[in-house]
């Protein structure tokens, strides 16, 4: 039988196709999908063409009901509501045998959205699933809208964990997309006072909501008390220098955008002030773990990120609409 699957054709192209019914192995899960997020990642592949090959299924922000269970796969039945971390590490690399699975060196080559079909279909396989590890199940508390926001919101998780951040300091959110706004929620469920910043009226009014202050650029920012954290989520390469003129000395910037163009630094300001640059990326079982209870305990919320919800059929329309920062936050493909 074959599905509907919003298929990459090449910068801007992304028509919906018939692709096969995916099948469940020994040791997968194929699940119906209930709702998938267009990332920022995904934005960069459909208008760069980067990070996607013409025919790929994109789309690894996603929740559903398992549909297909393989005969090896323990833990998992038919009709459970579940979300899947999307990063398949190899298992065999040099980084996987340092515990760094997820940043495997070959995982952009068999992770789900990435070398395998994605969640932009009405179903998508999880292969060799494990429950608990690649495999979550939703509380009852949770909708698969939520589900789908457990991913971005565990990449919020596993910034702030790099970031190492003590209770009572003081942090500055550049950028108020999803992956800011996440950010913002766990700093705040771990004691730190958070103050946002984004151009958008409409991202700051959300960060309101969820109990964030924010103001609308960074220059209202500088001007104040070096801070002890600088999270840097918008992307824009010059904001990155910015964010040494905003961090205390010895402070930490945190940087878990993706950029299209390389960002310039002025070392000797960095030295000046001995600031601590560190990266993250991706995200790990905990931190899926770390997330879910976030989302179930009410200390983080997905609902008022949700600006945006749009039939499979329109994926495209989706893509452009989610392109929109100053009326988009987080555009959600959802079952029709």
């Amino acid at each position: 039988m074959a599905l509907r699957a919003g298929v990459f054709r090449g910068a801007g192209r992304m028509p919906i196709e018939r692709v096969p019914d995916p099948e469940a192995g020994p040791a997968d899960v194929v699940v119906d999908v209930h709702a998938c997020g267009v990332c920022g990642s995904d934005l960069h592949a459909f208008t760069e063409g980067m990070f996607a090959a013409p025919g790929q299924v994109m789309g690894h922000e996603f929740a559903g009901e398992i549909a297909k269970v393989g005969a090896e796969v323990t833990g998992l039945t038919v009709g459970d509501r579940v979300t899947g971390v999307p990063i398949q590490p190899c298992g065999r690399c040099r980084r996987c045998a340092e515990s760094c699975g997820h940043l495997c060196e070959v995982w952009g080559t068999r992770s789900i959205a990435f070398g395998l079909p994605g969640a932009f279909a009405e179903r998508v396989r999880i292969p060799d699933a494990v429950a608990g590890r690649n495999v979550h199940r939703l509380p009852e508390s949770l909708s698969c809208e939520d589900g789908a926001l457990v991913e971005p919101l565990s990449v919020a998780v596993h910034a702030v964990r790099r970031a190492d951040p003590l209770p009572g300091q003081q942090a500055v959110v550049l950028g108020l997309g999803t992956i800011g706004l996440h950010v913002a929620q766990v700093l705040l469920a771990q004691g730190i006072s958070v103050l946002g910043v984004d151009r958008s009226p409409l991202r700051r009014a959300i960060a309101g909501e969820l109990g964030v202050a924010a103001s609308s650029c960074v220059a209202e920012v500088s001007g104040e008390t070096e801070v002890d954290l600088v999270f840097e989520a918008t992307g824009v390469s010059g904001l990155v220098a910015q964010a040494a003129e905003v961090v205390r000395p010895r402070g930490t910037v945190l940087v878990l955008a993706l950029y299209e163009s390389p960002a310039e630094l002025d070392p000797t300001r960095w030295v000046h002030k001995e600031i601590t640059l560190r990266g993250s990326a991706m995200v790990t079982p905990e931190d899926f773990h770390y997330a879910i209870e976030l989302l179930s305990s009410g200390r983080a919320k997905a609902q008022p990120l949700i600006t945006h919800r749009m039939p499979l059929a329109e994926l495209g329309a989706a893509f452009e609409t989610q392109r929109d920062a100053e009326h988009a936050v987080k555009v959600l493909v959802v079952r029709d």
